[in-house]
This record gives structure tokens, C-alpha cells and sequence, in this order.
């Protein structure tokens, strides 16, 4: 039998009703709250033999919290709002946009999510608004917390987004975050998310892009923290000319388990995607990797690659990397790669017999190994920012 959320059904429904929002969000989550209670246990399961421990999520530890504001940046011609501002300041923007990206079926987690979400950021970048300077989102997480981030970049845009997440306790701690980002013709958007919680964190996470003519996402994704992470970068590339690389960066220890992966749905012609995947294991920590590339039957000429690397530096650490290709055009370019192996001998004997350390030797295989994607990401004191994280 699945678990049962243990507030009343009473609870929730004045929690709703007692709030300030749009009635259509009110039946969001009242619809997402019957949903999610008809859903099956969270089973991190692929075949037969692939899976997670998922036995430590208990949905009744969770906790109805009150509405959380975040501290807003401020940047010249960009409007950065709380989502529950958003929801009554630009309301048939938010109506038009929000949850458009979630599939019909929703799975546990996303219904947990469109249930509870109590923060979040609206990011708005108007027509022909170039963002020269970094927009620097620091998301300081509690014990449970449910966000929703809604980035939306019209005609002609561009900017860098980094969004830094930490928890501020030790304690065990549940939190749902999905991003929605919609880019319109011709724009362009980095996308930089440092994920550094606590390692008693359950966390769920979903960043989602749609693109139209000629746009491009660049995804910088820096897996580091929590105890049980299920990940996802979706990317849609809808029109003619759209663009995603996916730049993906893991470390993990201990009895960390994460369930990752990067989907690319290539939805029209003369698109193109590019997936690189790096990542270290240490201790008993395990990982999943999907990662994906449909072409579709009208998406001819376009191209896709990923290529997944891992570093094994504990003998009980274990990872599965899946990559699938489907494809159904035969006018195009695809290829996938991977290798998991653990730190070439040689390399270490030789730094060795040069008078350095063999703990100082790892550091420098690994740092080496993990540096090609940190010096993808263009500006240089953001560079500077991921390698401090990552060095600790």
C-alpha cells in the first residue's frame, strides 16, 4: 500500500483556499493533490537490475509550510519577481506559460510538486534586451521546500544565469525544483546551476527548455550534493535552427545516489544538440545515467551527440550509464560514446617519481579530468565560483 501524506484532506484544501492566488491555481493543486495520491511508491527502477534505494523517502515526514519570498537581485531592464508576486503582477503571462512544459501524465514527484510549490522566481528578459552582466540567483534551501522557477526570454534576447543552491541545516529535508524556460526567436541563454545541498537532502529536480527559431540554451549542470538526487534536463528544440549543449558535471561520495539524465527531442529540421557528460564517484555512492536523443520523422539534417565519463575512485562505487539514441529520420548525424574507467595508473606513477604527493596527484588527474566542461562556461569568475565549489 502506498504511503499516505499524514495531514487531513480539510488541511490542505483551507491551506489553498485561505490564499491570495488566482482560483486557476487553486485547482491546480487541489487536481495535483487527488493525482498524487492515486500515483504509486517512487521506484527508481530501469530493467531488471538497474535501481536506487528509494526506501528513505517517506512522504509523511513532509510538512504543509507557509509561502517562502526569496531575495530578489536587481538588474536594469529584466523583471525578477517572486512566482507568487508574478501569479497577480503579470498573471496571464504566468497562466500562459506555467506547467506548460509538464507531459499530461504526470509522474509522483511532479504531482508532489504542482501540489506544494511555496517559492519560486519569475525571470523575465524583454524583446531586444541583451543582459551584459551575470544574474546571480542564490537559492538558500529548508527542511521543505517545493520551487518553481519560470524563465522566459522574448525575441532577440540574451543573458547568463547562474543559481547557486545550499541548504542552510543538516537535517533531513524533501524539496521538489522544476524550471521552465521558454526562449523565443533568436535568443540565447546560459544556464548555470550549482547543486551543492546537504547530503540528508531527497531531492527532485526537472529543467525544462522549449526553443524556437535560431535560439540556443547552453546548460551548465553541477551535480554535487544531496542524499537521493533524481535529476533531469528536458530540452525541445521546436523550430528550425535551435541549438542546446548540455554541459553535465557530477561528484559524489559516501552512500550519495543519484538517478540522472539529459533528454534532447529534436521536434524540427536543422537542429542541433551536443551532451557531455563528466562525473566522479567516491565511496559506496551510486549513479544513474540516461541519457537521450529522439529525432523526429520531419526533423532532417540535424545533429546529435552525448558522450558520458566517469572516474571510479572507490571499489564500491557504482554507476550505469544508459545512452539511447532514437531515431526517426535518416537525413541526419547522431552519435553517442561512453566510458567509465578508474585513474590511469601510469599517470599517477609518473606525477609520483616528479616528488608530488599521491593524494596531491588524484587531485590533479581529477581536477584535469573534470576541467573540460568548467572552462565551457564563459565568464571567468564564474569559473572561479564552480572550482571552489567543486575543490571542497
Amino acid at each position: 500500500m502506498d504511503q499516505e501524506l499524514k495531514f487531513k484532506d480539510i488541511e490542505f484544501i483551507e491551506n489553498i483556499q485561505s490564499s491570495s492566488e488566482p482560483n486557476w491555481m487553486k485547482e491546480e493543486r487541489i487536481n495535483s493533490y487527488k493525482l498524487f495520491s492515486s500515483l504509486p511508491s517512487i521506484k527508481l527502477k530501469y530493467g531488471i537490475s538497474i535501481s536506487l534505494d528509494t526506501s528513505q523517502i517517506n512522504f509523511e515526514e513532509i510538512k504543509i509550510i507557509e509561502k517562502k519570498q526569496i531575495k530578489l537581485p536587481k538588474y536594469k531592464n529584466v523583471i525578477i519577481e517572486n512566482l507568487s508576486d508574478a501569479l497577480i503582477n503579470h498573471e496571464e503571462i504566468i497562466k500562459k506559460y506555467i506547467f506548460s512544459s509538464f507531459d499530461k501524465n504526470l509522474s509522483k514527484f511532479e504531482a508532489l510538486h504542482k501540489m506544494f510549490w511555496n517559492k519560486g522566481l519569475f525571470v523575465y528578459i524583454p524583446k531586444n534586451t541583451k543582459v551584459n552582466e551575470p544574474i546571480i540567483l542564490e537559492d538558500l534551501s529548508d527542511n521543505f521546500e517545493f520551487q518553481h522557477n519560470l524563465i522566459i526570454l522574448e525575441e532577440n534576447s540574451s543573458a547568463v544565469i547562474l543559481e547557486e543552491e545550499k541548504s542552510n541545516n543538516e537535517n533531513k529535508a524533501y524539496k521538489t525544483k522544476v524550471t521552465e524556460i521558454f526562449l523565443n526567436n533568436h535568443s540565447a541563454l546560459d544556464y548555470i546551476n550549482s547543486q551543492n545541498l546537504s547530503q540528508n537532502t531527497i531531492l527532485f529536480s526537472s529543467k525544462r527548455a522549449s526553443l524556437s527559431n535560431d535560439s540556443i540554451i547552453n546548460w551548465f549542470d553541477f551535480c554535487l550534493g544531496g542524499k537521493i538526487t533524481k535529476s533531469e534536463i528536458i530540452t525541445k528544440l521546436n523550430s528550425p535552427g535551435s541549438t542546446t549543449n548540455i554541459y553535465s558535471l557530477f561528484s559524489s561520495d559516501n552512500t550519495q545516489q543519484f538517478d540522472l539524465s539529459s533528454s534532447v527531442f529534436h521536434n524540427s529540421k536543422y537542429t542541433n544538440s551536443d551532451m557531455l557528460t563528466k562525473g566522479i564517484l567516491y565511496g559506496r555512492s551510486k549513479i544513474i545515467y540516461n541519457g537521450l536523443i529522439k529525432i523526429e520523422e520531419n526533423a532532417s539534417n540535424s545533429n546529435g551527440y552525448q558522450k558520458q565519463e566517469a572516474l571510479l575512485l572507490s571499489p564500491l562505487a557504482e554507476i550505469n550509464p544508459i545512452p539511447s539514441l532514437e531515431i526517426d529520420n535518416n537525413n541526419i548525424k547522431c552519435k553517442h560514446s561512453t566510458s567509465v574507467s578508474q585513474i590511469d595508473k601510469d599517470k599517477l606513477f609518473y606525477l609520483i617519481s616528479r616528488g608530488i604527493s599521491e593524494e596531491q596527484s588524484t587531485k590533479l588527474i581529477v581536477n584535469g579530468f573534470l576541467d573540460q566542461i568548467i572552462r565551457k562556461v564563459k565568464i571567468k569568475e564564474i569559473r572561479k565560483r564552480i572550482r571552489k565549489i567543486i575543490l571542497k
